[in-house]
């Protein structure tokens, strides 16, 4: 073997070896950007859900200065369940960095209508602030086998609703048994939202997307939400459906809306 050779194996060595160590570093970039981002909801969402909380124990104060002890009774379990929502938030962020986490929830049967009508009684007060008004049609008996981190779904999808529906606005919930063969039990939230093209429904769902309009209006938005819901009702055998009208119904600062619509089923 000449020196050449044994050049061109030691080179070719090098460079495989600078290849394999190339891989590596781009791994491992690619895995602290996700760890980023995930770390970054996590905050995002358990800012929220905490600030909640908090503003229901100031309300659980007030009533009982007033003697209100039934209402307080009410913005307690509003508190409490709250608290369980950041706890399923951090169960969601454990599923993203280790998707075998959730094989390790206890399912149970549970009825969709009650989900969202807990949901929609937590939201009722930011609601109310900007005159949306908040419609439950049931009722529906049908359960579904859930996880304890699906009580985010509900919630996220109402919470969509009223933060993209302009102020005055009412949010249509419905939940039906056996809307049609092969579907046991549907949910649809209707609301008004920023207009959604076709290319962009699709999309969604995807962690951290938000349609171009969603974006250009003052409402602020990671584009979670509907990525989470999406998983999570997949999780338990479900599917989630998106739907936007390519009507527009009027504009608000430059923005068309236009109705939208998210349907959860259950076969």
């Amino acid at each position: 073997m000449t020196n050449y050779d044994k050049q061109d194996r030691k080179l070719k060595k090098l460079i495989k070896e600078l290849d394999d160590a190339l891989a590596r570093a781009e791994s491992a970039e690619a895995g602290r950007i996700k760890l980023y981002r995930i770390l970054d909801g996590i905050m995002h969402e358990t800012r929220r859900l905490n600030a909640e909380v908090a503003n229901s124990c100031e309300e659980v104060s007030k009533c009982i200065s007033n003697n209100n002890y039934a209402q307080a009774g009410q913005r307690a379990d509003d508190a409490f369940y709250m608290s369980g929502l950041i706890s399923s938030r951090l169960t969601f962020a454990d599923f993203e960095i280790n998707p075998d986490s959730l094989s390790r929830q206890v399912r149970y049967s549970a009825g969709l209508y009650r989900k969202f009508d807990k949901a929609r009684q937590i939201l009722f007060r930011a609601a109310s602030r900007r005159g949306i008004e908040i419609q439950l049609h049931g009722p529906s008996r049908n359960e579904i086998d859930v996880m304890p981190a699906f009580e985010l779904v509900p919630f996220v999808l109402i919470d969509n609703a009223v933060k993209y529906s302009p102020d005055g606005q009412i949010i249509t919930i419905e939940v039906q048994d056996n809307p049609m063969p092969g579907i046991r039990v549907q949910a649809t939230v209707q609301s008004i939202g920023p207009m959604v093209t076709p290319d962009e429904l699709c999309k969604l769902c995807l962690r951290g997307y938000r349609g171009q309009l969603a974006t250009q209006s003052s409402i602020p938005g990671e584009g979670i939400g509907l990525y989470l819901a999406e998983t999570l009702v997949r999780l338990v055998n479900g599917s989630l459906q998106i739907r936007s009208s390519s009507n527009s119904m009027y504009g608000v600062g430059g923005v068309d809306y236009s109705e939208f619509e998210a349907l959860v089923n259950f076969r």
